[in-house]
């Protein structure tokens, strides 16, 4: 398998990561606000490899390095998204490796609903450097990580990932069901921009 077999701290060159607060500091010691986590805490969760093993372990996702990071025999370990990994559960969530529409890099994403078409998001936390008077009122911003709205994809069997722009485009991409699909749409007021309501849309076109 390629587990990148590190310890969290210090995996990055610019942070370090505590593991008993999953507090965030600088290389100079500064306390980064906010997280690189979905969430802090490990939960139970388990591997699936491509082969037919798997291993139970304590996980948590850091969105921001794209990683997941799990506990074993006392340490802790990440993983990187790569073929060995057929999808890993994170408490009631369930991450798959998939390549990104843009590149052929693996990144994870997490698994919405499922049929004949599948629908995902993709976490999205990003890093504010220190900003000196960088505030509205001229004070310094300070460093921290942010949550930003996930990005939705879909995929039809196992056709190409493709993102989310807006229902429009979504139902004109699709190869049947159209004017179903348009109805649907107008009468339950669905919008691109709601998670539920696009697991309603799929759920709605996989049942048809």
């Amino acid at each position: 398998m390629m587990n990148k077999m590190k310890s969290i701290l210090g995996m990055v060159t610019v942070f370090t990561i505590s593991m008993a607060s999953a507090q965030v500091k600088t290389s100079d010691g500064e306390v980064i606000a906010g997280s690189p986590y979905t969430d802090d805490k490990y939960k139970d969760g388990v591997i699936y490899y491509g082969t037919d093993k798997n291993q139970a372990a304590p996980i948590r996702y850091n969105a921001y390095q794209d990683l997941i990071e799990y506990q074993q025999n006392g340490k802790a370990l990440v993983l990187d998204a790569n073929p060995g990994i057929k999808k890993v559960i994170v408490g009631g969530e369930t991450f798959v490796p998939l390549p990104n529409s843009d590149s052929k890099k693996l990144r994870y994403f997490a698994v919405l609903d499922s049929g004949k078409m599948t629908l995902y998001s993709k976490k999205n936390i990003v890093f504010q450097p220190f900003k000196r008077g960088g505030k509205l009122d001229g004070s310094d911003q300070p460093a921290e990580f942010q949550k930003k709205p996930d990005t939705y994809y879909y995929q039809l069997g196992d056709g190409e990932l493709k993102e989310i722009d807006n229902i429009k485009s979504l139902i004109s991409s699709l190869p049947d069901k159209q004017d179903e699909l348009s109805q649907y749409v107008k009468k339950e007021k669905i919008s691109a921009k709601k998670e539920k309501d696009l697991m309603e849309f799929v759920k709605y076109y996989n049942s048809l």
